[in-house]
């Protein structure tokens, strides 16, 4: 089947955020008081060690097999951002109330792009490698190689981890500096495949592959390449290709990107839509999911399935495809603020002391309060509101009600982390400082619990809460709440 990427992702989500798991063998012993196994496969970034935490998750790595970029490999080579593929086995203690224990039996990692870099943006939202435009967000980790984006320029060679997020674009999770040679590499959408020739390209990437290894992609017949996402390695890189950007490789192998093609009867994944590519097919992170007339919705209809959408998927994996039997909308989030400036024709507002943070109200938002406001143009900049919504990209939130009343000082954020490094928390898009909050201010779902623990293990993908007052123009953080 023909699939054509659309709608590039234009910030990250801030996040970058997948977790998968799938079980092709049934659980044993399960029961009340009984155990089970889960084979399980997870894709997703790096978010912390001890063992490995991807998305969030622990897994036990005492046992495990890893290859780093095609080579054996151990924990001390991986870095946080890098987005690795891990198969696992997750044990269940039924009819307690002990959590799953994780272990990892493989972690592969692979980059993203390998190249050199063509140019880096004046105002360090992006760089060009190998004719793909990397995105930079707050999320993104700059490593002790690079230390800041000021410090690249053309011609350096680097490592770059992160999401496809479009024909040509990249969402980087990490950005490294490489001083060995060149292993050139690039995961990304293949658009102008002609099989006469041999080659396609991936933005603005000639990809030549008349000797390459395709054994695992499928039939070239005419443009059925067209719109498949795929990773390719390469031994030989030159000017040419097409665009502002262009440039060739000779690929060595080029196959398929993704959980993999060995069929599961059970997925679940979790993470942000990164690509739209119809009502019925999307990718969350890059991992491809597809739903059917007997999908089933929770928390909001399939036109919600929007990029930067949190969702969690369930289903078989076939041919590499996670088929939907249930999709439930996750990223639901709560804030409340004065507002700052309102733009009737875009139909959105900000917040004070939120700066960055959009609110997107569309035809579905319900508005009500004081005044008994119906519709934008009701508000005032001053007012408060209480926002209930979806996060719709980095920094962007859905209104789906909004209720107004008299200007507060009271600021409060809720959602999802889409990273944390005390004192600092990313949180809607937003960088929170919460340096000045106390240690009874960081809160547990049963009390105190300090700052230490509120940090310990606080990654992409939890929920917390932060609330503060807005004066003098800053907000003053006073306490954060950890919801799991």
């Amino acid at each position: 089947m023909r699939r054509k990427a659309s709608q590039n992702l234009f910030a990250l989500v801030a996040l970058f955020l997948l977790l998968a798991s799938c079980g092709p063998s049934p659980q044993a012993g399960g029961g009340i008081g009984g155990t089970g196994n889960t084979a399980t496969v997870v894709s997703g970034p790096i978010t912390g060690f001890g063992s490995v935490f991807v998305s969030g998750y622990e897994y036990g790595t005492g046992t495990t097999a890893m290859t780093i970029d095609g080579s054996s490999g151990s924990q001390n080579d991986l870095k946080k951002g890098m987005v690795v593929l891990v198969n696992a086995t997750v044990t269940h203690n039924y009819g307690t109330s002990e959590p799953p224990q994780r272990t990892a039996n493989t972690l592969l990692y692979e980059d993203t792009v390998e190249g050199i870099v063509q140019s880096v943006a004046p105002d360090g939202s992006s760089l060009v490698v190998l004719g793909q435009t990397v995105a930079i967000t707050t999320t993104t980790i700059i490593d002790l190689g690079v230390s800041t984006l000021s410090n690249l320029k053309k011609d350096d060679l680097v490592e770059v981890s992160g999401f496809v997020s479009g024909p040509g674009a990249v969402v980087a999770t990490l950005i490294d500096r490489k001083i060995d040679s060149a292993d050139y590499q690039v995961k990304g959408f293949i658009t102008e495949h002609d099989e006469v020739n041999k080659f396609f390209t991936i933005g603005s990437l000639r990809v030549d592959y008349a000797g390459a290894d395709i054994g695992l992609m499928p039939i070239p017949a005419g443009d059925a390449w067209n719109g498949l996402l795929v990773d390719v390695r390469g031994g030989q890189v030159s000017s040419g290709g097409s665009g502002q950007y262009s440039v060739r490789m000779t690929a060595t192998k080029v196959k398929p990107e993704g959980l993999g093609t060995e069929d599961s009867a059970l997925a679940e994944i979790r993470g942000f839509v990164t690509q739209v590519v119809s009502l019925s097919d999307f990718y969350l992170g890059n991992v491809h999911v597809q739903t059917s007339a007997g999908t089933t919705f929770e928390g909001g209809t399939r036109n919600d399935i929007l990029v930067g959408a949190y969702l969690e998927v369930h289903g078989p994996l076939v041919g590499g495809i996670v088929n939907a039997t249930k999709v439930e909308f996750e990223g639901e989030t709560e804030l409340q603020a004065n507002v700052a400036t309102i733009n009737s024709s875009g139909n959105t507002v900000t917040l004070a002391g939120l700066a960055g943070l959009v609110i997107q109200f569309d035809s579905k938002t319900a508005l009500h309060g004081q005044g008994n406001p119906r519709v934008l143009t009701d508000l005032r900049s001053g007012d408060h509101l209480q926002i209930q919504g979806q996060l719709r990209g980095g920094n962007t939130i859905l209104a789906k009600e909004v209720e107004r009343s008299d200007p507060k000082s009271n600021v409060q954020l809720q959602g999802l982390v889409t990273s944390a490094a005390n004192p600092i928390v990313v949180l809607l898009g937003a960088s929170i400082d919460t340096s000045l909050i106390p240690e009874s201010g960081f809160r547990g779902r049963y009390g105190v619990i300090g700052r230490s623990a509120f940090f310990s293990g606080l990654s992409s993908g939890k929920k917390v809460v932060l609330r503060g007052t807005y004066q003098a123009n800053t907000v003053t953080w006073s306490s954060a709440l950890r919801g799991d």
